[in-house]
């Protein structure tokens, strides 16, 4: 094989990911995008996990006995296909498994048992890993942010930058689903919170087309308001490291396991302060030594390596 014919099914910006990166840097081959019905290996990504299409399929194939006999993929809606590429699930999302056959899954999700899961969190995929020789564009989350990781500074004591600032809340969101909006409204009878985002402007299409960098915004602001979408085991994204790079407190909303890839004591999880409608927290916010002792904490105890990916990247290759 001179080449990797790779296709992407629901992705979003692939391409750009190390993961990706990785395929192209370790096979030493040319890769070549086409179609699904063409192609060695095909990416499926996470974004169609709940569209009509896919509520359609699954509706047809529960009641339809062994349809997959007559379209043995159309599961990836590719009727035409009469060698199956390798398939590879790939997710950032907080999103379950779609009912499809896989080859190989990689998500953030902590726990799965099966050898052939990479578990790979977002935030890890927005690193600067160019000392390896996987420079590569800016991804949307890059954009957004303003820079890639850097893993020293990651692995650094925020300092105190950010108790000489403005006791003051930043909140940038697309939606204001629950817990979130509680969460802003007791925070707001505390503090000043200052909303950033399509939901509090409908001027910006969606938060991929806002041109905010958030770099920016958290210069003016003590503390940053960023809980995750969902509490999943794993679930883990790019808004606690991109708090504490901008010198900006994360007060956080995710389950407990978090402290598999963060230094608990770096930031605050409001899952430790829902027992009283987050009143504890909102007074200790106030008290200096509380505050103080953040600033001595490194968000990673641990340096962040690339080997298992390394490790699963290679054996999808041998694979093909």
């Amino acid at each position: 094989m001179k080449k990797i014919k790779l296709s992407l099914f629901w992705t979003a910006s692939f391409e750009k990911s190390i993961i990706f990166k990785l395929i192209k840097f370790l096979s030493k081959k040319e890769i070549e995008f086409t179609t699904p019905s063409k192609c060695d290996l095909l990416i499926i990504g996470a974004y169609d996990t709940y569209s009509i299409k896919r509520k359609f399929v699954n509706t047809l194939k529960r009641k339809i006995n062994k349809i997959e006999d007559f379209f043995p993929n159309i599961d990836i809606y590719s009727l035409n296909r009469k060698m199956k590429p390798l398939r590879i699930f790939y997710s950032q999302e907080n999103y379950p498994f779609p009912q499809i056959k896989f080859d190989y899954t990689i998500t953030p999700d902590l726990a799965i048992t099966n050898a052939n899961h990479l578990r790979y969190p977002i935030w890890k995929d927005l690193i600067d890993w160019s000392h390896l020789g996987l420079g590569r564009e800016e991804t949307l989350f890059i954009k957004r942010f303003g820079m890639f990781f850097n893993i020293k500074d990651l692995m650094s004591p925020q300092g105190v930058e950010f108790l000489k600032k403005k006791r003051k809340i930043c909140l940038i969101t697309s939606h204001f689903s629950e817990p979130r909006k509680s969460m802003y409204e007791k925070f707001s009878e505390n503090f000043v919170v200052d909303g950033y985002g399509p939901y509090f402007n409908k001027n910006i299409p969606n938060h991929n087309n806002s041109k905010i960098k958030k770099i920016d915004i958290f210069k003016d602001y003590s503390f940053n308001l960023c809980p995750e979408n969902g509490l999943n085991p794993g679930y883990y994204t790019e808004k606690i490291p991109e708090s504490f790079l901008g010198k900006c407190l994360p007060i956080s909303w995710a389950d407990n396991n978090i402290n598999h890839d963060f230094n608990e004591k770096a930031f605050i999880n409001l899952i430790n302060y829902t027992k009283d409608n987050y009143q504890e927290i909102c007074y200790l916010l106030k008290e200096e030594s509380f505050l103080k002792k953040y600033s001595n904490e490194p968000l990673l105890i641990n340096k962040p390596t690339l080997n298992k990916e390394i490790a699963f990247i290679t054996k999808i290759i041998d694979s093909l």
